[in-house]
């Protein structure tokens, strides 16, 4: 546990230090505020001991500039000879986390840093729980790709950054051919079933590097392709529609082929989307298009 302590006091820097080396975490003392800010710049600090009367800058102002910068909780405790109310509640109002007054006993000092030690572990197991709750609200629990929620920012990403670099975005409208009947007929847990093998399916054939797939509803599916021009979006959907037909995943009462098969509308950047839903939207009328022509392959949606 690295532990910055702020002193501009030569005597009460090496007391602090000596004590923080006795309770077994390392310290590093800095004479002032300013020094302070560059060691934090640089240095992966996980407590901070803060005087206050400091003369270039006292211990409340540096306080609110370290939380302003820096996101991250850090612990903050306060050293102080002056122990009156109103510091106490400055300190607090200013981003401190606790108030030591002066001269400070190692048992106290040390008592109070493992508690923020312990504060700070729970902190970053709660912060990584929620991260988890976050992912997992983002994929379909079914198929384990990304669901609409977890998709939708990394369409806009795409969209924004192919953009900026003038690059060509395209993507893919996928549709499980006859799949009601599918259900219908085989009942809807072997349906499931199917959904997760279809995915997976897809999944392989993509560029897990940079290209995203997430399940849109029901048996859709859509793909975003960055930085990939229309010609390549074509033999990409082309590659899904054969490698699910070589699957050669049952299903006897589509009115297409004795197996799984998809439809796939294909859309680019190329064709003059001004919004990313208008994107979406050529790709969902190219899918119906495919549709249409009998299914089992792509169509490219028709700017005319």
């Amino acid at each position: 546990m690295n532990i910055l302590v702020i002193e501009d006091s030569s005597y009460q820097r090496q007391l602090i230090s000596a004590m923080i080396a006795d309770s077994g975490f390392k310290a590093i003392c800095t004479s002032g505020c300013k020094e302070a800010l560059d060691v934090l710049a640089i240095t992966s600090i996980d407590l901070i001991l803060m005087d206050i009367e400091m003369p270039d800058m006292n211990g409340f102002e540096v306080t609110k500039i370290i939380r302003s910068t820096y996101p991250e909780w850090m612990p903050i405790i306060f050293l102080s000879a002056n122990d009156s109310e109103a510091y106490l509640t400055k300190g607090i109002d200013a981003g401190g986390d606790d108030y030591l007054t002066k001269p400070v006993k190692q048992v106290v000092l040390a008592a109070k840093i493992r508690a923020m030690e312990r504060i700070s572990l729970m902190k970053s197991a709660l912060d990584q729980a929620n991260k988890q709750l976050e992912l997992l609200s983002s994929i379909d629990p079914l198929t384990q790709v990304l669901n609409r929620r977890g998709l939708s920012p990394i369409l806009n990403n795409s969209w924004v950054n192919n953009l900026k670099e003038s690059a060509e975005l395209s993507l893919l409208m996928l549709d499980i051919d006859c799949f009601k009947l599918y259900n219908d007929n085989y009942g809807h847990q072997q349906g499931d079933d199917c959904l997760v093998e279809v995915a997976n399916i897809f999944s392989q054939v993509l560029d897990q590097s940079r290209d995203v797939i997430g399940r849109y509803g029901g048996e859709e599916f859509i793909i975003a392709l960055p930085y990939t021009p229309i010609e390549s979006a074509r033999f990409k959907a082309q590659e899904i529609i054969n490698t699910l037909l070589s699957a050669k995943i049952a299903h006897e009462y589509s009115t297409v082929l004795p197996y799984v098969s998809v439809s796939i509308g294909v859309s680019s950047t190329s064709y003059g989307a001004s919004s990313l839903e208008q994107l979406i939207k050529q790709a969902d009328l190219a899918m119906y298009q495919a549709k249409e022509n009998r299914r089992n392959q792509y169509a490219v949606f028709n700017a005319g």
